[in-house]
């Protein structure tokens, strides 16, 4: 098992919707887990309400009381279905933000029970903030922390400190890395280099297929050829190379 964070620096255009393109296209089986504490939005985004809600993500965090075998347990029974393949499943997160201080004291059982699922784990944690309900230890201990984010000027000056945080729970920018969304904008070696961390992949522009995977707007008939996917699954190659490298992440793109 490999864990990867994906991590947003706020106003990011599309960062759960490329946690979600990511693990459809993902090559091995993997676990979207729903680790932001504004919030979880598959159940009500992609599945538009269509899967019963289960405990989830709070159910987890309430069983880590009783130690990390319990937190495991209940991991493995609030597992669902991504899609049909029975290769991708997902971990819903909580529904109310206010109930994230509750999950504040379980992030390390969390971290520990994802660890132990015997599939990647794809951790959406979320716009990063310094609060103690920072998904912290689900970020120290992934392979790879990946910040998700636009290509303005704006998104660069609020990812800096978002990739200095980062950095520092991963104890270095080694296992930092960039995934940019959007066709226009600054170009990947700027952002990259005033980041200190490569760029892995760009996910286009697609409205069509963001409106299916955030809100469950279409139909998934086609859904890997849409230029979306296509781009998701090349960074997710990127990413897991990025992960095996020796040293840390491997230069990226250029564009």
């Amino acid at each position: 098992m490999t864990g990867y964070a994906l991590i947003s620096p706020g106003g990011s255009p599309g960062a759960t919707t490329a946690a979600i393109a990511l693990a459809l296209t993902w090559p091995v089986p993997v676990i979207l887990a729903e680790c932001d504490p504004a919030g979880g939005s598959l159940l009500p985004g992609l599945f538009a309400g269509h899967l019963a809600a289960p405990r989830g993500l709070l159910g987890v965090a309430l069983e880590a009381a009783a130690g990390p075998a319990a937190a495991a347990r209940c991991l493995a029974g609030q597992l669902l279905p991504l899609d049909e393949s029975g290769q991708r499943r997902f971990l819903a997160g909580i529904a109310d933000p206010r109930e994230a201080p509750s999950l504040a004291p379980a992030w390390p059982q969390i971290a520990g029970a994802l660890a132990g699922q015997g599939a990647d784990v794809i951790a959406d944690c979320g716009r990063l903030g310094a609060g103690a309900e920072s998904p912290a230890a689900v970020i120290s201990g992934s392979a790879l922390a990946v910040l998700v984010m636009g290509r303005s000027l704006r998104q660069v000056a609020a990812a800096r400190p978002r990739a200095e945080m980062a950095a520092a729970m991963l104890g270095g920018r080694e296992r930092l890395a960039l995934l940019l969304v959007g066709d226009r904008g600054r170009p990947a070696a700027e952002i990259s280099g005033a980041l200190g961390a490569p760029v892995l992949g760009v996910l286009p522009a697609d409205p069509r297929t963001a409106a299916l995977l955030s809100d469950g707007r279409g139909r998934r008939s086609g859904l890997a050829g849409r230029p979306l996917m296509r781009a998701a699954r090349t960074a997710g190659e990127a990413i897991r190379a990025a992960a095996d490298a020796p040293g840390g992440a491997p230069g990226g793109e250029g564009r």
